[in-house]
């Protein structure tokens, strides 16, 4: 079995790792570190970055997509992308996990502008509280995860939300998992929800095999693999450059998105 997933950078690591514990899949992971971080770009970007992933995944013959990406992941929701591939959404599995009234929603400024969690749990009667924390990526990113400057902005970001008396948190991004020890102190009577961890009850279990990770990687493969041996990544991989195209259009993947859309 074959599983792809894709992120800005190493923040779909924390959906890897708990995909990789249930099953010993073949796993394709594109990391775009060339083009992060992904919540200061347009939708229409976005839109376009996940064709040419697609696009990518079709010939590496990919069995299932699991969302390692809240922003894009609330682009192919919102615009109801038929990839052509099975795709397991995460924002739909962390709405799964929420079990309060009053829910706290953190992501980047894309997944918070899109606003899909909000609609969702709102149509499910719950009081819903957002914030953009787009500087949790960048800190992640550098492999910061914890200190005064990581204290200091979890505080500034979070302490709204704690006025607000949230009983549960999403974490709406998959870099922020790596935070999670400096957040639940922030907010300490906050139940802290990690959408990854109720995605990986969607992949079937199988431990027959290990798992096995290919790493695609449009910036440098050298930085990349810094990162993973900085937050301790034991699956056996390969890194790989993938060759991003410079100039990429909506257009450009519309008869593309055509074919798959009508299997």
């Amino acid at each position: 079995m074959k599983i792809g997933l894709f992120d800005s950078g190493i923040g779909g690591i924390s959906v890897l790792k708990k995909l990789a514990y249930v099953n010993g899949a073949h796993y394709i992971y594109i990391a775009d570190t060339e083009r992060a971080p992904y919540g200061l770009r347009t939708p229409e970007v976005l839109e376009s970055f996940v064709w040419e992933f697609v696009e990518f995944f079709h010939k590496k013959r990919v069995n299932e997509i699991f969302a390692a990406c809240n922003t894009t992941d609330s682009i192919i929701l919102e615009r109801n992308l038929d990839l052509g591939i099975k795709y397991n959404s995460i924002i739909k599995a962390g709405i799964n996990a929420i079990k309060a009234d009053r829910i706290g929603v953190i992501g980047t400024n894309v997944t918070i502008k899109n606003g899909s969690y909000k609609r969702y749990l709102e149509m499910m009667g719950k009081e819903v509280y957002q914030k953009s924390t787009q500087l949790f990526v960048s800190i992640v990113e550098e492999g910061v995860f914890y200190g005064r400057m990581v204290e200091a902005i979890a505080n500034y970001y979070l302490l709204s939300l704690r006025k607000e008396n949230i009983r549960e948190l999403i974490l709406g991004c998959t870099h922020f998992p790596f935070l999670k020890g400096i957040i639940s102190r922030v907010l300490p009577k906050v139940r802290i929800i990690d959408p990854a961890e109720e995605l990986s009850k969607l992949v079937p279990k199988d431990n027959s095999k290990k798992p096995f990770v290919e790493f695609y990687v449009t910036g440098d493969p050298v930085i990349f693999e810094r990162k993973l041996k900085r937050i301790n990544f034991r699956v056996p991989y390969t890194v790989n450059k993938f060759r991003v195209r410079k100039v990429i259009s909506i257009e450009k993947f519309s008869d593309f998105n055509g074919i798959i859309g009508s299997r």
